[in-house]
């Protein structure tokens, strides 16, 4: 009741607020198109796709087969649980809570060790990171690389800190084949014609299903960025000076949260900038965590733990970003780069504020359109490589049904 009633005065509040300041309200919504269409689409699209094929193509359960170890002797976690990690590290937030959720309808994990996984699959997609964030964002990909190194890191500690509770109870797992007389690599290509086979599909209808899907969550997200865009922007001009910080967008949405924070770099330093990226990407925003729970609805998984676990990521990987950014910047310098001598979008950042109380001037976007087919054509590689692959696992199947 009480939840219904705030929901309801929020939403009367932003319809009044829009009345009340149309032109704000449109650019406000025009930046978080801008941001979505010029960055965020051309970087992540290619790879959804690709997550999408290997899924397909039962790459993601070799992987898993292949780690299944790992879980069980380290984390005395069925092997089951290397299949979400393995997909919510590769396709993103939503596709590691979607295959917890699976796992947990399932009755392949416990409800403590789903929701110790659904902590733990719940990450920025990689190309997200590697490739819009170092290259689009602070336009020097080797950054990129440090706030995806800083993100992983701190996950696996925060994995572990959660693992002091009381440790999950083993469970029985059907969900991949376990044949303990084969070598590993021969249970992950079983476990890879296991995957293929139980998808079944053609490789003509895997990729127009894979760009089909693909397009559908980037949809999603720019829906939820032009959503989040007008609501940072309306908090922006309504909040006194005192409350500003809850009209920081990285509370809310981590695409244009992490661009905001990338603006940082000038009046806070980059130390600072790179780890409220990488605390930012860490917590996924308001509407990521509600998009999780969208998915384990249907589940006994609850959401505030899943909350607590994201901020603590979040902390840190504030704290690992600090700890690591001089180590990272004497390696720069040992191979004769500077980071310092790159601009992370200088006109922007010179004109920020601390929580981005001006909108981003939309002529100044960076974009990724220009990369575009070096992505294509690094995904027509790996999709050759996955049609070869699943002829190989064809032709076994077939030898081994002879």
């Amino acid at each position: 009741m009480v939840r219904t009633v705030i929901l309801g005065m929020i939403s009367l509040w932003l319809v009044a607020s829009i009345v009340q300041q149309p032109d704000e309200a449109f650019h406000a919504a025009l930046q978080g198109l801008s941001v979505w269409w010029n960055i965020v689409f051309p970087g992540l699209l290619p790879f959804l796709v690709l997550a999408e094929l290997m899924l397909a193509f039962g790459a993601i359960h070799a992987l898993s087969a292949l780690l299944d170890p790992i879980m069980r002797r380290m984390l005395g976690l069925p092997g089951a649980a290397a299949w979400a990690i393995a997909l919510g590290w590769t396709a993103g937030n939503t596709a590691g809570a979607e295959a917890v959720a699976l796992l947990r309808k399932r009755q392949a994990v416990s409800r403590s060790e789903g929701q110790w996984l659904l902590a733990l699959s719940h990450m920025p997609s990689p190309m997200f990171m590697l490739v819009v964030i170092g290259a689009g964002f602070l336009h020097h990909p080797p950054l990129g690389a440090f706030i995806a190194i800083t993100v992983w890191i701190s996950a696996m500690l925060g994995g572990a800190l959660m693992l002091l509770l009381p440790r999950p109870a083993r469970s029985a797992s059907s969900f991949m084949i376990d044949n303990r007389s084969e070598s590993l690599f021969k249970r992950a290509g079983r476990a890879m014609m296991a995957g293929r086979r139980e998808d079944g599909r053609s490789f003509g209808k895997v990729l127009g299903d894979a760009v089909t899907s693909g397009v559908q969550k980037l949809m999603t997200i720019g829906g939820l960025m032009i959503v989040c865009s007008l609501l940072v922007r309306l908090l922006q001009l309504s909040l006194p000076d005192h409350l500003s910080f809850l009209a920081f967008s990285g509370l809310y949405e981590s695409h244009l949260g992490a661009y905001s924070a990338s603006l940082l770099s000038l009046p806070l330093g980059t130390p600072l900038a790179l780890a409220a990226i990488a605390a930012v990407l860490s917590w996924g925003g308001w509407s990521s965590l509600l998009q999780a729970n969208s998915v384990i609805a249907g589940t006994d998984l609850r959401f505030i733990p899943f909350v607590l676990a994201r901020a603590l990521h979040a902390v840190i990987a504030f704290g690992m970003a600090m700890l690591l950014w001089k180590p990272f910047q004497a390696w720069l310098y040992t191979n004769g780069s500077s980071a310092d001598t790159y601009a992370f979008h200088q006109n922007l950042a010179s004109g920020s504020a601390l929580y981005a109380q001006s909108p981003i001037r939309l002529a100044e976007l960076p974009s990724l359109w220009q990369l575009l087919p070096y992505s294509v054509a690094l995904l027509g590689a790996i999709t050759f490589i996955l049609v070869v692959l699943s002829c190989c696992v064809w032709l076994f199947d077939r030898r081994q049904a002879a």
